[in-house]
């Protein structure tokens, strides 16, 4: 889709576009094929999930020039499409970091299978490598000799803490992959069985078309 820039905050990080279809979305520094970031008026190519932006291409060149200023050679659209897919398809720890940042509380979207296992992946491992650096941190002070690893319980408890939300929500967005309600996630609270279905629901490739919640997810 094509649209065009009508807000980007260098520091922040986050811009907004309006689409040609005539509805608005943003988008984060890390929606960006390319490294510079476009300016306030420029012309861009992006692909929808909901109402975010992803692999966010200038038209033309990174930022609008001038008028009457010579401007560079743009790509080839075979190769625009091109480097928008490689863009487009993240690896699990770049999921895990949307997931964490500018997707923490989002719930009104999509997530394919790739993102959902990348988070709690990735998730697990943060968990143990901070239970571990607990320990060993209890072990220096001395706690493991008299008394409970405090250290390694209080930081696991805010991991766990600051993980609920996103996990709430990457858990929500794949129900709505399948299309199912989020209200799904109560199954959750059903000892055992719940959380076999929920995992189930999980390992459900993403609806090809269209759904309530936007366009299948790219990647």
């Amino acid at each position: 889709m094509r649209g065009e820039v009508l807000y980007f905050d260098d520091q922040r990080g986050i811009g907004f576009i309006n689409g040609d279809d005539g509805n608005r979305y943003h988008f984060a520094g890390p929606d960006l094929v390319s490294a510079a970031a476009p300016g306030k008026g420029a012309k861009v190519e992006f692909l929808t999930e909901g109402n975010r932006a992803r692999d966010v291409m200038a038209l033309g060149g990174a930022r609008q020039k001038p008028a009457g200023t010579e401007t560079e050679p743009s790509a080839t659209a075979p190769s625009r499409l091109a480097g928008s897919k490689t863009h487009g398809r993240r690896s699990l720890f770049g999921h895990f970091l949307d997931c964490v940042t500018v997707s923490y509380a989002r719930l009104g979207a999509r997530a394919p299978r790739r993102e959902f296992w990348g988070f709690f992946l990735f998730g697990f491992i943060v968990m143990v490598a901070a239970i571990f650096a607990g320990l060993i941190a209890d072990g220096v002070a001395g706690n493991l000799d008299r008394e409970e690893p405090v250290l390694a319980l209080g930081l696991t408890g805010i991991l766990v803490l600051a993980l609920a939300l996103p996990s709430i929500a990457v858990t929500i967005r794949r129900l709505h992959d399948i299309g199912l309600s989020g209200w799904f996630i109560l199954l959750g609270f059903v000892p055992t069985v719940g959380n076999l279905i929920i995992l189930v629901f999980a390992l459900i490739p993403s609806q090809k078309s269209e759904n309530k919640w936007g366009p299948p997810p790219f990647g």
